[in-house]
């Protein structure tokens, strides 16, 4: 119950729903802010970097990759990320979903493998590849990745 006394022409109540309309629209705006923007990002981070891989084109596919993934990658193989990246196991696909949230960001793809990106130098860069659920009962259980910083 709203008490109706005018202050400075004014109602309590519609002060009170202007406030509370206002609060609402900045909370979605700021909740939304760049999320569109960041998931397109993501979104062809992720498709470059499928596209080299079918390519066969190794320098592409790294330049799409964070430093420490492909550092951790490099360490993994003993070899140039350019010459190692294209010999891991893709099932690869087009994306059919990105997630985007504060820090990261995570794409599935259609052959059933996911990759999560992180920004970088102000764009996202793939920190995992080649994700897949490890096999057996929970599907709950950490995704196993090719390679990951």
């Amino acid at each position: 119950m709203c008490v109706h006394a005018p202050v400075r022409g004014t109602s309590c109540c519609v002060r009170i729903a202007l406030w509370t309309v206002s609060a609402v629209l900045l909370a979605l705006g700021v909740l939304g802010c760049g999320t569109a923007e960041d998931r397109a990002a993501a979104r062809a981070a992720t498709e470059r970097f499928y596209a080299a891989v079918a390519d066969d084109d190794g320098a592409a596919a790294c330049e799409q990759l964070s430093g420490d993934t492909v550092r951790e990658l490099e360490s993994q193989s003993g070899r140039e990320c350019a010459d190692a990246v294209t010999e891991l196991e893709y099932a690869g696909g087009s994306v059919v979903m990105v997630e985007v949230y504060a820090t990261n960001a995570k794409a599935d793809l259609s052959g059933g493998e996911s990759v999560f990106l992180s920004p970088e130098s102000g764009s996202w860069k793939l920190s995992a590849i080649a994700c897949k659920p490890q096999e057996g009962k929970p599907r709950d259980r950490p995704l196993d990745c090719e390679a990951q910083a």
